[in-house]
């Protein structure tokens, strides 16, 4: 069949720009790259400004005193105090009367402190855990092995705000994931070290040991174990102050 030379050329124009479909030039390939390296920057981007957001509900108070970590016990105090009143202090951190005791009590506590005339020996329990003593990995174990690392780094301006902030927060605290509890510890001003430990899941082994340490302390004295109790010369007293209201009055008790 004749077809017009005009025509005949036009479509041979177009079928030499038809290129194979399987085939990938170079553009192809360097686009892809810069795609995925603009992916990349972004997520780093969120993740960045995720965690850098300042959380409105972390407490922030000056202290002067220290803290200290002694085998089973939690020392918070002004070191050289000589006529401090030392308190005893069992408590559980999901222990809902304890925190109405911390958070009560709290000025009164931050000032008995401050003036260095209490120091407390906190003696910190897990027993709300729940599970059997070998096995307690609950809200209790994990809250008390962090207090541990950060009484033990000598911060003591941290320890009583996360002490604070987990007694003030108790009802939602349970639910916060390592992240969370993370990105709360670093805004607390807590060593980088303890926090990337909390980021990635703590060990709770000396910290379940030591909480059952302190629940046969508890036993021996009571013979029982609950929380809390504030023992001042070896007598606890909490026994004069009636209902969950008057917990508030602890340091007064304390300092008699």
């Amino acid at each position: 069949m004749w077809v017009p030379k005009a025509i005949l050329t036009n479509l041979c124009g177009v079928s030499q720009k038809i290129k194979n479909p399987n085939q990938k030039g170079n553009g192809f390939v360097i686009g892809l790259v810069a795609l995925v390296a603009v992916v990349v920057v972004v997520i780093g981007a969120v993740v960045f400004i995720g965690r850098s957001q300042p959380i409105k509900d972390v407490p922030n108070e000056d202290v002067n005193f220290s803290v200290s970590l002694d085998g089973d016990v939690i020392r918070i105090g002004q070191e050289n105090a000589k006529d401090a009143k030392t308190a005893v202090v069992f408590e559980d951190f999901s222990c809902h009367y304890c925190a109405d005791m911390s958070n009560g009590g709290h000025a009164d506590e931050l000032q008995a402190l401050n003036d260095g005339k209490m120091v407390i020996e906190q003696r910190t329990l897990n027993f709300l855990d729940g599970q059997r003593v070998e096995d307690r990995d609950g809200h209790s174990t994990r809250a008390y092995a962090i207090a541990r690392m950060i009484a033990e780094s000598g911060n003591a301006k941290a320890y009583w705000n996360y002490h604070n902030m987990l007694m003030q927060q108790q009802k939602t605290a349970v639910s916060w994931d390592n992240e969370e509890l993370a990105k709360r510890l670093e805004q607390l001003g807590v060593d980088a070290g303890i926090v990337e430990k909390v980021r990635a899941g703590v060990d709770l082994s000396e910290a379940q040991v030591s909480a059952t340490a302190n629940s046969k302390d508890l036993e021996k004295r009571i013979g029982s174990v609950s929380s809390p109790h504030v023992f001042v010369n070896d007598k606890d007293v909490l026994e004069n102050i009636s209902g969950a209201g008057g917990l508030e009055s602890w340091v007064k008790a304390v300092l008699g």
